[in-house]
């Protein structure tokens, strides 16, 4: 018998930027690893970010200490506001969530928030 509701198979309607910085992290892959823990007040659509803190390796020190990197990411939609990195084999990449292709987009100011977090990762590497 046929499932009369199957699971979608093939490509999903969901995309994801992901940054890379070319660069060797050596035996030292725990260091660059990091993700942004918010901090909202409201509910549903009123939901408002009051706070962004790193949490990882050595590199969310240096993303906590960077006092306009905060104020960037404070301007963002939530959504935007979720930033994660991690080690890859060649680099470090630094990505968001996913987002469908209606939504599937990257601002000026969340490329300049990127754009910050690679010349840190670069510095550290």
């Amino acid at each position: 018998m046929q499932d009369p509701n199957p699971l979608p198979w093939g490509a999903q309607d969901r995309f994801q930027a992901h940054f890379i910085v070319k660069g060797n992290t050596g035996n030292n892959d725990s260091d660059f690893v990091a993700e942004t823990k918010l901090s909202t007040k409201g509910y549903f659509g009123s939901k408002k970010l009051i706070g962004v803190q790193w949490i990882g390796g050595k590199i969310a020190e240096t993303l906590n200490n960077d006092h306009e990197l905060t104020s960037m990411i404070l301007k963002q939609p939530l959504k935007d506001a979720s930033i994660w990195i991690d080690p890859t084999k060649d680099g470090v990449r630094i990505y968001g969530k996913w987002k469908n292709s209606n939504e599937f987009s990257i601002s000026k100011e969340l490329f300049a928030i990127y754009d910050r977090i690679a010349s840190h990762i670069k510095n550290t590497l």
